[in-house]
């Protein structure tokens, strides 16, 4: 093989176990390669321990997780655009490239806002009534 000679392109999942695998590597390089992702679990793990210790109600656990995997889904999305934009630009400066990543950035920033507001509804009364 050259220099420049790729691998060919591997061929479908044959297995459950294999596909499962493919997405923990996935998961693997987002957190090794990621700031924004690491950031985010880390803010996760604050939001469960802190819901621990309040004993939050379930449903309120259930709002807490959904919004939690939001973030962390369109964080992942996130990436996925950035890489492929970055693959068809070849990194070279582009408006409508900008555009793209700039849109799925705001993904972020919006699921990101609609968890603080869930935070704020959950915890606001928690922390009043400590407080109190």
């Amino acid at each position: 093989m050259g220099l420049n000679a790729k691998k060919p392109q591997t061929s479908k999942n044959h297995s459950f176990w294999q596909s499962l695998r493919h997405a923990a590597q996935g998961l693997s390089f987002t957190f090794q390669h990621e700031g924004n992702f690491k950031r985010h679990l880390a803010i996760a793990t604050i939001v469960i321990v802190l819901s621990a210790i309040l004993q939050v109600a379930k449903t309120e656990w259930l709002w807490l997780v959904s919004v939690i995997f939001i973030v962390l889904i369109a964080e992942l999305w996130n990436t996925v655009v950035e890489y492929l934009v970055d693959l068809l630009v070849a990194k070279q400066y582009d408006t409508m490239a900008k555009h793209i990543k700039d849109v799925s950035a705001a993904i972020v920033l919006v699921a990101s806002l609609l968890a603080v507001i869930v935070g704020l509804i959950i915890f606001v009364p928690y922390v009043l009534q400590i407080l109190a």
